[in-house]
């Protein structure tokens, strides 16, 4: 299961022209995906997932706070040179806010690699606009350099202090990187200076029950993974877990040609501890919002039950690192089930029996954590024969560069049609038929 509650800010500022100054106003989206496949909001990364993976949300919705308007240039002497220092810092404000503009609009598209290079230019001409090098950082965020995104969101503090939205992204990148301790400051801060942001305050709760759950807990080292445990007597499961799990990342690697870099988190509890941290439905066994969550009882039902559980699991956090979070749930689900393998107690069979509760893959981009355990069944099912199809008609290596481009570019119809050469309505209208007629 993927826990989508993506902590990814996707921060969306109105801009505005009062006087002579140029009104930049900045607003901090959600941050990611991963509630149980919810597609981060502008979800800034549990962002990450990581924090459960973070959707764009609408240009309409923007912040109703102030706008920051940037102080008057210095007059000069009265006569032809006042007129024409006027004339050129009016022409720099109106150049520069053209420039912001754009830049929004190119984050609002999910073009944040233009959005990086508008913002920076923007930057050169107002270098004491904060929200601008918010707006730098947030495309930065977005574009996995997180290295630079720290040191430009660090800056926009410097020039403002009460810079809420550079507070909100610090703290999502320090929690996916699990400086919790840092990543709380930020959180706080962000709702001090916004005491209504829902959004903040369910960070900042999330932040706080995961830094008391994990307080304590022994670890356990693998070439690509990090196994937290509750005591000595569980490092026999932790240690197993470890080894399967270095398996699953040749299997699965060997599978999509992909090895990620770096290590992944994975964590152990006891049934009680695992449904008091993850809030999650009685039936899921694991969860990946950005670290992947294990109960200890989806261990105990032997070799190839564990199996399927970490592979599955393992799977979501491949599907995140290669997508950047942006994978909408149903693709999540469905490419976990599948490289799963076994037999599914859904197949062809099951899709027919059940073919007028279909729904539009569109509506499965979001959360399955909150349907009941019928639609729940039906969405994984559907989901699985969906991807099933997916890899059926495109291949196993251009599924990987669909998810790959959705790292650059998160709008997913617009992306599926220019790696897959198909429009996603037509493959969402023809996919069961398709299944059903070649037998797959």
């Amino acid at each position: 299961m993927t826990n989508v509650r993506r902590r990814t800010s996707k921060t969306i500022p109105a801009l505005l022209m009062a006087g002579v100054g140029l009104v930049v106003a900045g607003v901090a989206g959600t941050c990611g995906e991963v509630k149980a496949g919810r597609q981060p909001v502008v979800q800034s990364a549990e962002p990450s997932a990581p924090v459960p993976s973070l959707a764009q949300p609408p240009l309409e919705s923007l912040d109703p706070t102030p706008p920051q308007v940037l102080p008057a240039e210095p007059s000069g002497p009265a006569g032809p040179f006042l007129n024409r220092t006027d004339e050129a810092a009016a022409s720099r404000r109106k150049m520069t806010l053209s420039w912001a503009q754009t830049g929004w609009k190119l984050v609002a598209a999910g073009e944040y690699r233009r959005a990086a290079q508008v913002f920076a230019r923007a930057t050169e001409l107002a270098p004491h606009d904060a929200s601008l090098f918010v707006g730098l950082g947030l495309s930065q965020h977005r574009l996995s350099r997180d290295d630079l995104a720290v040191a430009t969101l660090e800056h926009a503090l410097q020039l403002d202090a009460n810079a809420g939205q550079a507070h909100h992204l610090l703290g999502d990148i320090h929690y996916a990187r699990r400086e919790i301790r840092t990543a709380l400051r930020h959180y706080e801060t962000a709702r001090r200076l916004d005491p209504n942001d829902v959004m903040i305050q369910d960070r900042l709760l999330t932040t706080r029950r995961e830094s008391r759950a994990e307080a304590g807990l022994h670890r356990l080292f693998s070439p690509h993974f990090v196994v937290k445990f509750q005591g000595p007597t569980d490092r026999h499961v932790a240690s197993a877990v470890a080894d399967r799990l270095e398996l699953t990342y040749k299997t699965v690697g060997s599978r999509l040609a992909y090895f990620p870099p770096g290590s992944f988190t994975v964590i152990l509890y006891s049934a009680p501890q695992f449904r008091h941290a993850t809030f999650i439905p009685y039936w899921a066994r694991g969860l990946f919002d950005g670290r992947i969550h294990l109960s200890l009882a989806g261990m105990t039902g032997g070799p190839n039950v564990a199996d399927a559980l970490l592979t599955h699991e393992y799977t979501h956090a491949v599907v995140h690192r290669l997508s950047n979070g942006h994978a909408p749930t149903w693709l999540h689900e469905g490419l976990a089930l599948y490289f799963e393998g076994g037999a599914k107690p859904w197949g062809r069979d099951y899709l027919s029996r059940h073919a007028w509760e279909l729904m539009p893959l569109q509506s499965l981009h979001g959360s399955f954590l909150e349907l009941t355990p019928r639609a729940a069944r039906i969405a994984y099912a559907e989901s699985y024969g969906a991807a099933t199809a997916l890899i059926h008609r495109y291949g196993l290596v251009r599924v990987r560069e669909l998810l790959a481009a959705l790292a650059a570019t998160p709008d997913f119809p617009s992306t599926f049609e220019k790696v897959l050469q198909d429009r996603y309505d037509e493959f969402d209208a023809t996919w069961v038929r398709a299944r059903a007629e070649q037998r797959f």
